[in-house]
């Protein structure tokens, strides 16, 4: 063949200047989700200059090239590169979107910043002006229960007034009300003989006496079987339910004012006809058990003649079966297993007003295709609210708080406050609150709707209004608040048709969202948001879902006539809050206020004022007790060692709650102790810690030690059959079936745990649920031991046991069983430090020298994608006498630091108490005494703990 000259020129010419290859980034790809980090790299080409930027929120960060970048806060993210011919002035751009996510949390908050609400900031004595405390508690009881005490603080109108804080009363100072929004209760212990408690509550300003009679007898009328007529047990009636107990249809029982109703462990109070409680707030009925350690069943109302109509009643302690909808299949579709207080179904109608249901081990209730009314009613303390299928809740005035409790580590669990799915709800002049999940939780089902009205939404890990449907869900919200929460309005999942007017949302991750935290799950819906203010959230509208290309759904949002903190460019007609510039805005502010006052409460919003010195980050949160009109200022000042550092002013602008005293932190060598303080607040009071102190802790006179780590080797057994009664027994030898490898043990089908699988169950999917694991371990002198702690991450449950004594479970199958099931889904997470429990009180089941660790360890389903167990045990210990550093054993360091304190007594500068060993406390001299203790025990020590070459696997 042949080339002519000019084709050849042509061909070495296109080869010269051919386009590069692409833009060139390492380590990260487009639309992917990490756990905890990553690290990438912007990688430069000759013949082009090139820029990168992070862009994380609105706030972007230069990226140098070539140079690795290590990005691990959780969020979501955009690397922006662009790049341009130095020769040809091309240009190319590559954008890669991007999250890191929190593996301890999971899923459920894929592409936000760790969120953990943060705790309350008392109220000034301002925002009880005005204000009356009303206090219920039952006007006579008998001796040997404990007293519930309720407290509400209302307005002159009878309106619940927001404030925070803890009423007390004189010679009850240990049983303190913790007021959250207005409302809370406690419980007075038990009398033990017949008196007049007076109870005189207090808090600021307001005060309000109570008596209560203690009996000095009380005669029981005990009550089971059927009540098949009706039947009036008058007033302050006395009644013992021991046996299974139900009203028939077609019959009415009443139970008039004062009566306490005593219900025997695990009992169930089936309604099929009418049950009536005519309690007051001046004397309530009682429902209680006899030990509130040990619950009761709850309410059962099944059928179409179901009625309850419950007046000032009082109800603790009940919902006693953990996995009551396991055990009693056929009773409806739930998020959680625990046996509720109220149960309805078959259009079963139970209405409550000026009721308080308070301290339980389940949930509030459930519903199928019924319908459940609350009035001036006070929930709190529960597992969750519940599920309400199909039907109508309707809450008027009423308070929902704590699932399970305000200050409750997090746990993702399904934790909803109130959790609706088909049907036509209501909510009105209602606060719901403190909860591990979500405040309300509408979705799944068919189609139905939701009406909020004036109703406060607070402290929610997650969502304070949650909206999701797998058909058309309508949504209407008005004139209601949504603040602390992960996020505030949330048009989630599938159809959910969200309209919000007149709206306050802020100091949330986000204001308003269109779009869910889970992965590959579509938002069909639409969420408008008008004449509302979205104000100092992380951000105060965002628009974007993680099913397709994680773009922002602009057009599913109208977002109109709103004030919001952040410009957003796709939604101009919108106003930017500033309200020092532009006072009149305060006014904006004034529907919601939770209270009149303009002086309001402010404090560190932290847990704990004191603090090792490596958790010092810089940043230390301020807040206020609520939102106010008013500009709020207080100053501060870092001290390092005593010598003053830093120091400056925070001032709050009119609706906001929420900022950070922000420092650089000092050199952390030699530095004692920080200090950071604030003081001189305007338009506020100090209420809440007003310094937070982080010093170099004292070195314990302790050993820490990890006796079973991540890696170990185990002896197990797949779960194919029962293994034999004894398998968690000291004393037990396994035989062939039992295999030998190190943890974590598990498989993955899909993603997330293969990069930690130590011993992989390959064969495991849809063969058998469990898995029966052993570890022996030495232990030298369980008397010295001070803490037993068991790290253990997992899915999906399982029942731990020390020596055959079971010492901790989570999410147990039930009945236990090889082929037993866990009642829900749990994911754990990689790592070699696994969630930590605190078992030391089963130090005593330990034996001299060798023990063993058994667990057993359950998949939800058998053929669940995945399944994990990451075991690990530690001690803390005293050391034995002599073990001065201490270190675990007596060698030549501990003779020094004896010969250098010889002959020092207790009055001297330089003495010891650790030295001084020959007697407990000792002698109050180091002498030849403790130095023949020290010589008795050298070399002697913990160094056993580890040393498993001298224990066979067993």
């Amino acid at each position: 063949m042949k080339v002519f000259p000019s084709v050849c020129l042509l061909i070495f010419i296109m080869l010269t200047f051919s386009v590069s290859a692409a833009i060139n980034v390492t380590g990260v790809t487009d639309k992917t989700v990490y756990a905890d980090r990553v690290a990438f790299t912007v990688n430069s080409e000759a013949g082009w200059d090139c820029t990168a930027t992070l862009n994380r929120n609105l706030v972007s960060t230069s990226v140098v090239t070539d140079v690795a970048m290590v990005v691990d806060f959780p969020d979501y993210y955009e690397l922006n590169v662009h790049r341009i011919n130095q020769t040809t002035s091309d240009e190319e751009s590559l954008t890669i979107q991007f999250i890191i996510r929190d593996s301890s949390r999971g899923s459920s908050e894929t592409g936000l910043p760790t969120f953990t609400p943060y705790p309350p900031t008392d109220s000034a004595a301002a925002e009880f002006v005005g204000a009356g405390l009303n206090i219920v508690t039952p006007a006579n009881y008998p001796i040997g229960l404990d007293i519930p005490v309720i407290a509400r603080v209302n307005d002159g109108s009878g309106k619940r007034v927001g404030v925070i804080g803890d009423v007390t009363a004189v010679g009850f100072e240990g049983y303190p009300i913790k007021l959250l929004r207005g409302v809370g209760h406690t419980f007075l212990p038990a009398e033990t003989a017949a008196r007049t408690v007076d109870y005189n509550a207090g808090i600021h300003l307001l005060s309000t006496p109570k008596t209560i009679n203690i009996e000095a007898s009380t005669t029981w009328v005990t009550a089971s079987g059927t009540i098949s007529s009706n039947t009036d047990w008058g007033t302050n009636a006395r009644v013992h339910v021991n046996g299974q107990f139900t009203v028939a249809a077609g019959a009415t029982l009443t139970i008039g004012e004062g009566s306490v109703i005593m219900v025997d462990p695990n009992l169930e109070i089936a309604v099929n006809g009418m049950i009536d409680v005519n309690g007051t707030n001046a004397n309530p009925v009682v429902f209680t058990p006899v030990d509130r350690a040990v619950p009761w069943g709850g309410f059962l109302f099944e059928a179409a003649t179901s009625i309850g109509d419950f007046e000032g009643t009082i109800m603790t302690a009940a919902c006693a079966d953990n996995n009551w909808f396991g055990n009693n299949p056929g009773h409806g579709s739930v998020h959680r297993s625990e046996q509720c207080l109220l149960y309805l179904s078959n259009g079963a109608n139970v209405s409550l007003t000026d009721c308080y249901m308070i301290d339980h081990y389940g949930q509030t209730g459930h519903g199928e295709n019924s319908y459940l009314t609350m009035t001036r009613c006070l929930v709190q303390q529960f597992i969750t609210i519940g599920e309400y299928n199909g039907g109508s809740v309707t809450l008027n005035d009423s308070a929902l708080i704590e699932f399970p409790a305000y200050n409750a580590p997090f746990a993702d669990a399904d934790n909803d406050g109130l959790y609706l799915t088909t049907g036509d709800h209501y909510l009105t002049d209602t606060l719901i609150g403190w909860a591990l999940d979500d405040a309300v939780d509408a979705g799944s089902g068919n189609a139905g709707t939701v009406t909020i009205d004036n109703c406060w939404f607070e402290s929610a890990y997650h969502e304070a209004m949650a909206w999701s449907g797998h058909e058309t869900r309508t949504v209407t919200v008005s004139d209601t608040v949504a603040i602390n929460s992960g996020q505030g309005i949330e048009s989630g999942w599938e159809q959910a048709f969200v309209t919000a007017t007149r709206c306050l949302s802020t100091a949330n991750m986000v204001g308003a969202r269109l779009g869910d935290n889970y992965e590959n799950w579509a938002p069909e819906g639409i969420l408008d948001v008008q004449d509302s203010l979205l104000l100092y959230n992380y951000r105060d509208v965002w628009g974007r879902a993680w099913s397709d290309d994680w773009g922002e759904r602009i057009g599913q949002m109208t977002i109109l006539n709103n004030y919001w903190s952040v410009p957003h460019p796709h939604f101009p007609t919108n106003t930017l809050w500033d309200p020092i510039g532009t006072p009149s805005q305060a006014d904006e502010l004034i529907p919601f206020l939770p209270t009149p006052a303009t002086t309001v409460g402010i404090g560190l919003a932290v847990k704990d004022n004191t603090l090792d010195i490596s958790e010092a980050t810089g940043e230390v949160p301020v807040r206020l007790s609520t939102f106010t009109t008013k500009i709020v200022s207080i100053g501060y000042a870092i001290n390092a060692d005593g010598s003053l550092y830093d120091s400056g002013t925070l001032q709050f602008a009119p609706g906001e709650t929420l900022k950070n005293i922000a420092f650089v932190i000092p050199p952390l060598a030699g530095l004692t102790e920080l200090e950071i303080t604030i003081s001189s607040p305007i338009n506020a009071d100090i209420t809440g810690y007003s310094t937070i102190i982080y010093s170099v802790p004292p070195v314990p006179y302790e050993i820490s030690r990890d006796i079973i780590l991540v890696g170990d080797d185990w002896r197990f057994r797949k779960g194919t059959s029962e293994p034999p009664s004894n398998w968690n027994d000291l004393g037990f030898t396994p035989d062939e079936s039992w295999l030998t490898g190190p943890t974590p043990f598990g498989y993955e089908n899909n993603s997330g745990y293969e990069s930690c699988i130590a011993t992989d169950l390959t064969d495991m999917y849809g063969s058998y649920y469990s898995i029966y694991m052993r570890k022996t371990f030495i232990v030298d002198d369980p008397a010295r031991l001070t803490n037993l702690a068991l790290g253990i991450s997992y899915d999906d449950g399982y029942i731990a046991y020390i020596n055959g004594v079971q010492v901790h479970s989570q999410n147990p199958p039930n009945p236990v069983a090889y082929n037993g099931q866990p009642s829900t889904d749990h994911e754990g997470s990689c790592g070699s430090n696994p969630p930590e429990f605190d078992i030391s009180g089963f130090i005593s089941e330990l034996m001299p020298g060798e023990n063993v660790l058994a667990i057993q360890v359950h998949n939800k389903g058998i053929t669940s994608s995945d399944f994990l167990i990451v075991p690990e045990l530690s001690i803390i210990a005293i050391p034995i006498p002599g073990d001065i550093e201490p270190d675990g054993d007596i060698d030549f360091q501990d003779f020094s630091a004896l010969a250098s304190s010889w002959m020092l007594t207790s009055s001297d500068a330089g003495y010891n108490e650790h030295l001084d060993i020959d007697d407990s406390p000792g002698d109050g001299t180091i002498d030849t005494l403790d130095l023949r203790v020290l010589a008795e025990n050298w070399l002697a020590g913990f160094e056993k703990l580890r040393f498993e070459e001298k224990v066979s696997y067993k």
